[in-house]
C-alpha cells in the first residue's frame, strides 16, 4: 500500500477507508436484518420499511445499498464468495475440482434458504429494471470464477484460446440459467444435474472417439 504522505489533506485520505468500512458493515446489517426477518416471516408479508426498523436505517439508506428487496440477492452471493474464496485460498487441487465445489456450495446455500431464495429470485426475474442489473448481481460470482480459470490456464488444465473474464461469464450465464429452471423444477436433482452441467461445460457435447 502506498504510503501517505504528511500534509494538510492526510486526514481525508486517512479517513475514506473508515467510510468504505462504515458502508459495508451497513450494507451487512441491511441484509442479515432482512434474512432474518425473511427467516422468521414469509418473504412476501416483509416489506422495506421492516428491514429499515430491523436494522436501524432510514429508508433512504436502504436504497443507497439497494434497489429493492429482492436485489439483497447480490448481498447473498457476495457472502458465499467471500466465503469459498477463503476455503479456496489453501486449495491444493484441480481448478475443476475448485469450480465443482463453487458450484455445490453454491447449491447447498440456495437449498438451504429454498423458501426465501425461490420467491427473491422471483422477485428479481420479474422486474425488468432489476434484470437489466443481472450482471452486477453475480459480479462477486464472476470475480472469483475468473481467478479460478485463469489459475487452470496457467497451470495447464484449461485450454488458452478464451479469456479467462469472457469463460467466467460463460460459465456463470449457463448456471443462472439452470437456477432459473430450478425455481420452475425445484424437485430435481440439482447435484447431479450440476455435475453434468460443469462436465458439459468443460468438455463440450460432442463424443469423444
Amino acid at each position: 500500500m502506498t504510503k501517505l504522505l504528511k500534509s494538510k489533506t492526510a486526514p481525508k485520505a486517512e479517513n475514506a477507508p473508515r467510510r468504505a468500512g462504515k458502508k459495508e458493515r451497513t450494507r451487512q446489517q441491511i441484509y442479515r436484518s432482512a434474512m432474518r426477518l425473511f427467516a422468521d416471516s414469509d418473504y412476501d408479508n416483509v416489506t422495506i420499511e421492516d428491514i429499515c426498523s430491523a436494522a436501524g436505517i432510514a429508508k433512504a439508506t436502504f436504497f443507497l445499498h439497494f434497489a429493492g428487496k429482492s436485489a439483497l440477492i447480490t448481498a447473498f452471493n457476495e457472502e458465499i464468495m467471500h466465503s469459498l474464496a477463503q476455503r479456496l485460498s489453501g486449495h491444493t487441487g484441480s481448478a475443476e475440482e475448485e469450480l465443482l465445489l463453487l458450484v455445490s456450495v453454491l447449491r447447498e446455500a440456495w437449498e438451504l434458504n429454498a423458501p426465501v431464495m425461490h420467491k427473491m429470485l422471483r422477485d428479481f426475474l420479474d422486474q425488468p429494471a432489476l434484470v437489466s442489473k443481472a450482471a452486477a448481481a453475480n459480479e462477486s460470482v464472476l470475480g472469483l470464477v475468473t481467478r479460478i480459470v485463469r489459475r487452470g490456464q496457467e497451470r495447464g488444465e484449461f485450454a488458452t484460446y478464451c479469456q479467462p473474464e469472457v469463460a467466467a461469464v460463460a460459465l456463470v450465464a449457463a448456471w443462472s440459467a439452470f437456477t432459473a429452471w430450478w425455481l420452475q423444477n425445484p424437485e430435481s436433482d440439482a447435484d447431479d444435474i450440476n455435475r453434468g452441467l460443469l462436465e458439459f461445460q468443460l468438455n463440450g457435447l460432442k463424443k469423444k472417439a
